[in-house]
């Protein structure tokens, strides 16, 4: 086993987190409070390459593979949580689906303008009245001779009031359940459509979520995304590929939090000597180095099966848990090595305390996490 970079994925590595540490990090105070969408972010990761990695050459994006578009996440979530989230609900969670499912008019139609960072996406999936029940959603598509004609809500859409783009999963089918899903490119301005203003939250707070209305809106036959009835396994597709995005999330802000820790606890003092001459300081050191350690290894190992072809679920949902988690827990100690100042918003801590409580919620909560570890690994003894 090797667990080393090569010489191209560091270099790729290093120079990206430059770019990061430059541009990203010092704006992240300000992305979280104008409680907007990070334009100014978001084309500058389009200059760099970020927001085509993975994408075809024929729309501008690069050939990048798994492991560096994981290195790229990771360093992203690093620096802000905010934008990580909204760029990759516009690049991700609605670019991947469209690359994967989409028609060559829809693609070349979207995509380049999702690479340039000219077009924002977003992707509707959750209702008011169900998250993880995907299935028993109830935002319907009834088929006329024009096209479709939606009627429903989605609730917690990331980028839902500003993009130009959604996908939209929509009920087309009433009576066969998850066969009877359907996904939709409803494009912004399509009348009736309507959005909430910003949804105030906990955290990530520079990556908006709105609500999303549709009441006799009407998209064309061509703007179906892949085949009728074929919305749900779109969905899962989308989600489990987005598991390993989501544990470069946590390992993100967990190494984030690990930083702004030992630079503060070698500044303050106590007892006439820096904090980090304790050893209380030293434990809490320890854990958070063990579980940064453990997560980015999940993380790698699912990147680098994946990059091969192999898509362990039970491994990507293992990441994605660990990696969260292990935010949470890493960004509770780094608050608590602050003292008092790592309540302050104006402390970096204060707001990766916020951001990381997301992790284990979004994109498939911890409980599902485990229900499909449990599931894989139970049935090796049926």
């Amino acid at each position: 086993m090797d667990f080393r970079l090569t010489e191209s994925q560091q270099a790729f590595r290093a120079t990206f987190r430059k770019f990061i540490d430059e541009v990203i990090v010092p704006a992240g105070y300000d992305v979280d409070h104008a409680r907007d969408f990070p334009y100014a972010n978001y084309k500058a990761l389009a200059e760099v390459g970020y927001n085509g990695l993975g994408h075809e050459e024929a729309y501008g994006g690069s050939d990048a593979d798994p492991i560096e578009v994981t290195l790229a996440s990771e360093e992203l979530a690093r620096g802000c949580a905010s934008t990580f989230l909204s760029v990759g609900a516009s690049v991700g969670l609605f670019g991947a689906p469209l690359r994967a499912f989409g028609t060559e008019e829809q693609k070349s139609e979207i995509i380049p303008g999702l690479v340039s960072g000219d077009l924002v996406g977003a992707w509707a999936l959750t209702e008011p009245h169900c998250g993880t029940d995907a299935a028993a959603m109830k935002t319907a598509a009834r088929k006329t001779d024009r096209g479709w004609v939606l009627n429903g809500s989605k609730m917690f859409i990331t980028n839902g009031h500003c993009a130009d783009w959604i996908i939209v999963a929509a009920r087309t089918s009433p009576e066969e359940g998850y066969a009877g899903i359907s996904n939709f490119l409803v494009k912004k301005g399509t009348p009736g459509l309507s959005a909430t203003e910003p949804l105030e939250k906990m955290g990530v707070r520079g990556s908006p979520t709105a609500g999303l209305f549709f009441e006799d809106c009407e998209v064309p036959h061509e703007m179906l995304l892949g085949t009728e009835g074929l919305g749900f396994v779109q969905a899962m597709k989308t989600l489990e590929n987005g598991r390993i995005g989501m544990a470069a999330y946590g390992v993100g802000i967990a190494q984030a939090a690990l930083d702004e820790s030992l630079k503060y606890a070698k500044q303050r003092e106590a007892f006439g000597r820096p904090i980090i001459k304790f050893q209380p300081v030293h434990f809490k050191i320890a854990d958070m180095q063990t579980d940064v350690d453990a997560a980015r290894t999940l993380m790698y190992r699912a990147a680098w099966l994946h990059s091969r072809g192999e898509c362990p679920q039970s491994l990507f949902s293992a990441a994605k848990l660990f990696a969260t988690e292990a935010a949470v827990r890493c960004t509770d100690r780094a608050v608590q090595i602050h003292g008092g100042y790592g309540y302050m918003a104006e402390y970096r801590v204060e707001r990766l305390f916020r951001d990381a409580r997301l992790g284990p919620i979004g994109e498939g909560t911890s409980e599902i996490q485990r229900r499909l570890i449990a599931q894989e690994t139970l049935a090796q003894f049926a």
